[in-house]
């Protein structure tokens, strides 16, 4: 089963930190967080994603008039991190969720600012589509899927803002 060989593959995941969906979102936050220079613990944030995760940003490039799609994996996403972080501080948080589940199928909105330092000002707001799931075991993280308000002149509406 690829499954098995893959989910072999990855580091093992804190308990506290896959007990319930609060837990999984508040790691996944509280993971990519910090000030400039200091290194994150990403084994910790590879192990919330199941086998064949993806981030997904959308973007819009300098010059483009539609917004498009990027997917990367949770070790692409690393890659770029351990740069960024090394210069640039960032903590992102949630102001506020709406959820939706069937089963062991979760889908949350979560809508975030993002800051340069704990206090700083904002320097992103914007809306983590994330899809979770449950094997009886764990939560993981399926994809993250997400759109700031700088990318297309867009303002979180008022229903993602309220908790």
């Amino acid at each position: 089963m690829r499954d098995r060989a893959a989910l072999a593959q990855l580091p093992k995941a804190k308990p506290e930190d896959v007990k319930s969906q609060d837990a999984i979102l508040k790691a996944l936050y509280d993971v990519i967080s910090g000030p400039a220079g200091t290194p994150r613990d990403w084994q910790r944030f590879r192990s919330l994603f199941y086998p064949g995760a993806q981030l997904i940003p959308l973007v819009k490039p300098p010059g483009a008039t539609t917004v498009g799609a990027r997917p990367i994996t949770p070790d692409d996403y690393v890659t770029w991190g351990q740069e960024s972080t090394a210069t640039h501080g960032f903590f992102e948080k949630e102001i506020a969720r709406q959820s939706h589940a069937f089963g062991a199928l979760v889908q949350v909105m979560s809508t975030y600012e993002a800051r340069g330092t704990q206090d700083g000002p904002l320097i992103a707001k914007g809306v983590n589509s994330i899809q979770l799931f449950n094997d009886g075991q764990r939560w993981w993280v399926m994809n993250i899927f997400w759109i700031d308000e700088n990318t297309a002149g867009l303002k979180v509406p008022k229903d993602l803002t309220q908790k």
